[in-house]
C-alpha cells in the first residue's frame, strides 16, 4: 500500500512539471523581429541592408527580408513546441523561441529581437 501512494505521489509530481521545451500559450508570434548584421557598412550602396526582418502577419503568412538584400518575400511558417520554421525559401532559416521578443536562429545562433510596436 506504502509503494502504491509513492508511486501515486511520483506520478503526480513528473506530470505537474512543464516541458521548458514547450512554448509558452501566452506567446504573440505577430509582428515584427529584427536582427543587425554585424559589422555591416553600406556606405555608397544605399540598396544594401544592414537590418533582416521577419514580419508575422497571421498565423501561418510571413514577410522575410534577409541576407542584405532589398526585396521582402512573403511565404508560409509553422510552429511546432518552441521552434519556428520558414518555408519555401531557398535559405533555410528555423528559430527556437526564447521568449514574447526574443527569436534564436538555429542555423547560426543569431538573436533576433522584436520590433518596438511604439
Amino acid at each position: 500500500m506504502k509503494n502504491t501512494y509513492l508511486i501515486l505521489i511520483g506520478t503526480l509530481i513528473f506530470t505537474s512539471c512543464s516541458n521548458s521545451n514547450d512554448v509558452n500559450q501566452s506567446f504573440n508570434v505577430e509582428g515584427t523581429f529584427e536582427y543587425k548584421i554585424l559589422n555591416c557598412d553600406n556606405t555608397g550602396q544605399p540598396e544594401k541592408n544592414c537590418t533582416e526582418i521577419i514580419t508575422f502577419i497571421d498565423d501561418s503568412t510571413v514577410d522575410v527580408l534577409i541576407g542584405g538584400g532589398d526585396i521582402t518575400e512573403r511565404t508560409n511558417y509553422s510552429i511546432s513546441k518552441n521552434k519556428i520554421g520558414i518555408d519555401g525559401l531557398q535559405t533555410d532559416i528555423s528559430f527556437n523561441i526564447k521568449n514574447d521578443s526574443t527569436l534564436i536562429r538555429i542555423q547560426n545562433g543569431e538573436i533576433w529581437k522584436k520590433a518596438n510596436t511604439n
